[in-house]
């Protein structure tokens, strides 16, 4: 007996291949989905963990802010304080070069010999002007004013003869720098 299939074989095996395509399209695309959405959750919580890193590295960086202010403001008090005291520094050693200048001319001076008639000061130039008995003592005198080391530069201005008292005395004008001397100009002189 022959056997007929009225069925459709080929047709249900093909429908049955499309449903087993279809069914593993959507669970692959499930899949896939999940993954996705799974993704999407770890990126939004590092999202919202970089926010919160954000946010606090903001909140240190105002802070930091605030002390980069406080020591700018110390710097700028100190570079004035150092500005002060140099200011200070410079008054106390021309106070006292003037002291050493005036006790250098006072010392150097020889007393029986020459008379100052005036004594000048501006700023770093000094000038003397005075009466002596000789061209000898004024040259002596220019010549240990020069050794000294508060004077330097020593130079004769001026030099006339004028009667005084009945006799012929040498009218003279020096002009010299004066500066503080050297530590070891010091030192070496003190020895």
């Amino acid at each position: 007996m022959i056997h007929i299939n009225l069925l459709p074989v080929r047709e249900i095996q093909r429908r049955n291949k499309a449903k087993q395509q279809i069914f593993l399209s959507a669970v692959t695309l499930l899949i896939f989905l999940f993954f996705l959405s799974l993704f999407a959750f770890f990126q939004s919580n590092r999202v919202t963990q970089l926010q919160k890193n954000y946010e606090k590295l903001q909140q240190e960086k105002r802070q930091y802010t605030k002390i980069l202010n406080e020591i700018k403001r110390l710097e700028e008090n100190k570079t004035i304080l150092k500005t002060r005291i140099d200011v200070i520094k410079k008054l106390k050693e021309s106070s006292s070069l003037t002291v050493h200048i005036l006790d250098e001319v006072a010392n150097l001076t020889p007393p029986s010999r020459m008379w100052l008639t005036a004594l000048s000061q501006t700023g770093k130039e000094l000038r003397l002007s005075g009466m002596a008995l000789d061209n000898q003592t004024v040259a002596k005198y220019m010549d240990d004013l020069d050794k000294s080391p508060f004077i330097g530069g020593v130079n004769l201005v001026s030099s006339s003869m004028k009667i005084f008292a009945e006799r012929n005395l040498k009218l003279f004008s020096v002009a010299c720098t004066v500066d503080t001397p050297d530590s070891d100009n010091n030192i070496n002189n003190s020895k």
